[in-house]
């Protein structure tokens, strides 16, 4: 099982540049992070070579919305940054959303945007974007989000971003199932893995309702892992959670996930 570290969100009390470090001594051979414009990348490379760390995915969007049409080449411009990015990285997946977005804040929440032009406004993006990451070699993972924590994002449901990923029809196109997101919204997380197994690109880890390690909620791991091996999925874990209590005590319990 590939498990990589979200460094967003564990060792939190160690400088971002030493939490490489942190994910490596903890046993663990990726981390993650999130948007790259205020980090330095070359630095980043330079670390992860030292320490034989792979980065398993950064952020390819940010500030611009796949629902608005008037963003599309703002959105796929700053794509391409991400991807040049990610080349240095050697990462070969980013993460992309329907909202653009700042941290916690959402850039743009589509009010006024008609439903039908949100989704042909993401369609139409999202094949343009598929074309560059093809040429790339990388994969971009599609997000879906609870509303509870980010208020007026677009794409909310499983249905939405695998029908989306499958209309499209990208084999470097593909979602990202955050089970602490998705079990918010959605529930049926078995049926869904399973619906989508497809176009399953990615998955985070996280408890509902604390978000807080495997195991500490309501979520039964034991099944959803048990069906993704059964599936074939054989793609990161991502463990974008937040601590119970220290990050090494965090990093214990992801080992036995």
């Amino acid at each position: 099982m590939k498990k990589s570290i979200c460094i967003e969100k564990i060792f939190l009390e160690e400088d971002f540049y030493d939490r490489f470090k942190c994910v490596k001594e903890a046993g663990f051979e990726y981390a993650e992070f999130w948007t790259w414009p205020t980090r330095d990348v070359p630095r980043i490379a330079e670390i992860c070579e030292e320490l034989n760390l792979k980065i398993a995915s950064i952020s390819g969007d940010k500030l611009f919305s796949l629902i608005v049409n008037e963003e599309r080449q703002e959105y796929l411009d700053y794509l391409g940054q991400s991807i040049e990015v990610a080349k240095k990285l050697n990462t070969q997946n980013l993460v992309i959303h329907s909202n653009g977005m700042d941290g916690p804040k959402l850039m743009n929440d589509g009010a006024g945007i008609s439903y039908v032009k949100k989704v042909a406004s993401m369609t139409r993006t999202l094949s343009e974007a598929a074309k560059m990451a093809e040429a790339a070699g990388v994969t971009l993972v599609l997000e879906a989000v609870n509303t509870y924590s980010v208020p007026g994002y677009f794409l909310t449901k499983t249905v939405d971003s695998g029908d989306l990923c499958r209309v499209v029809g990208s084999p470097n196109l593909k979602i990202l199932y955050d089970i602490w997101h998705m079990q918010q919204m959605e529930g049926n997380i078995i049926r869904h893995l399973t619906e989508y197994k497809d176009v399953l690109g990615y998955i985070h880890v996280g408890d509902t309702p604390e978000r807080y390690e495997p195991g500490s909620g309501e979520v039964n791991f034991d099944r959803v892992k048990r069906t993704l091996k059964e599936l074939g999925y054989n793609g990161i874990f991502g463990f974008e959670l937040v601590p119970s209590s220290t990050s090494a005590r965090a990093c214990e319990l992801i080992k036995e996930f």
